[in-house]
């Protein structure tokens, strides 16, 4: 009887590793078609094609098109604010440190704000795919009010991220006050990056930012004046 059902369990195993095997390949490959073809070329038969898998592949995975498109939408997400809370951690202000808080006030703010900007920026340029993607599927979520949620919860997720670094390193901000400055940073990244999109010049694409960094001292001052 232990012979038996041995095999059993082993195949079991094998048939969960490959259904999530499949369906990480699905979402990468999603990724790639929505950045490289938009959402509406974005069919089963093009992702299935583009993860090498056919097309029964895909509804041994997934139930339907948006279940995948949702999965990809928070693999995005994840993925994005993953790499900027990693940038975050590696925020240190040069001075005016006190307990592991900066005590400088809203000089320690820009100072925080524009290392962690430049450091984000240098990763947002080397993955130009995925911002794309991110930018189709926020579209997606507002036009489907089912979908609305999805599109709020990626900017919550983006912007806490921003307002605990913030938190972290200064005394200076109050909770409010970190999540309305944050808020004004990643709607100010957006544009930038959809700028960047569309001329694809780095060059003018890194001035913009540097003039964006030369201005935090007048955005931190409106945020923190009472």
């Amino acid at each position: 009887m232990t012979s038996s059902t041995q095999p059993s369990h082993g195949s079991g195993s094998t048939a969960r590793r490959s259904a999530e095997e499949r369906r990480e390949q699905l979402i990468d490959a999603a990724v790639e078609v929505i950045a490289d073809d938009g959402l509406t070329r974005a069919t089963t038969r093009a992702i299935t094609d583009r993860a090498g898998l056919a097309l029964g592949a895909f509804h041994y995975v997934f139930d339907s098109k948006d279940e995948l498109l949702e999965a990809v939408m928070q693999r995005v997400v994840r993925k994005i604010d993953a790499t900027l809370g990693a940038h975050a951690e590696q925020v240190e202000p040069t001075s005016g440190r006190t307990s592991g808080r900066t005590s400088d006030g809203s000089e320690g703010v820009v100072e925080v704000l524009a290392r962690f900007l430049r450091g984000a920026w240098a990763y947002f340029q080397s993955s130009r795919a995925l911002q794309l993607a991110q930018f189709e599927l926020t579209l997606h979520a507002l036009r489907e009010p089912d979908k609305h949620h999805l599109a709020v919860q990626q900017y919550d997720l983006l912007v806490g991220t921003l307002s605990e670094m913030l938190g972290a390193f200064t005394d200076e901000l109050d909770a409010a006050t970190s999540d309305e400055l944050a808020r004004y940073v990643v709607a100010t990244i957006d544009g930038l990056l959809l700028q960047w999109l569309v001329d694809r010049d780095a060059d003018a694409a890194s001035r913009r930012l540097s003039r964006y960094v030369a201005t935090l001292p007048a955005i931190v001052a409106a945020h923190t004046a009472r």
